[in-house]
């Protein structure tokens, strides 16, 4: 269990999770700017630009799980377009809602980061059949990850609307 949790290689867990948070901090900012200077978003909007963070939460999620097969690097990439709910509190500049909706981005960062780490894992079976590649996690494994991911990320979420 351990080597899907971490992955084949820390040092690319590492990477991915730094890289991850470095660009989660960038967005979490660019969205506070947004806010601060251009106000809130509207309608179609609104749903364009959720669409767009949901779809590349997913692509980054799915690379770091399909490259390194680990479901902490998938959370990591799930996470950058969660971090854009901080923005509206850091704009405000209401430190204690920043740090609560952090929790709340975190729970809905390890659920993003799970869908794209089972379509890594589903991908990389498939490639597996054509290809020599490392042994994917069983599909109990895999359940077993996902029973993880919805039980921490419910939980998260469940802590950020009661705290």
């Amino acid at each position: 269990m351990r080597e899907h949790i971490v992955g084949r290689s820390r040092r690319l867990t590492g990477y991915f999770c730094g890289i991850a948070f470095g660009l989660a901090v960038l967005v979490a900012g660019l969205e506070a700017a947004r806010v601060q200077f251009l106000g809130d978003l509207g309608g179609a909007t609104l749903y364009g630009y959720v669409a767009i963070g949901l779809l590349g939460g997913l692509v980054l999620s799915f690379v770091a799980g399909y490259l390194n097969g680990s479901i902490l690097a998938s959370w990591a990439g799930g996470f950058v377009p969660a971090a854009a709910r901080v923005g509206p509190p850091l704009a405000d500049g209401a430190l204690r809602d920043a740090a609560t909706t952090l929790v709340g981005s975190a729970g809905g960062a390890v659920l993003l980061g799970t869908v794209g780490f089972v379509a890594a894992v589903e991908k990389h079976r498939h490639d597996s059949r054509t290809a020599e590649l490392p042994e994917p996690p069983s599909r109990f494994a895999l359940l077993q990850l996902v029973v993880l991911a919805v039980f921490l990320g419910t939980t998260l979420l469940v802590l950020s609307l009661f705290v």
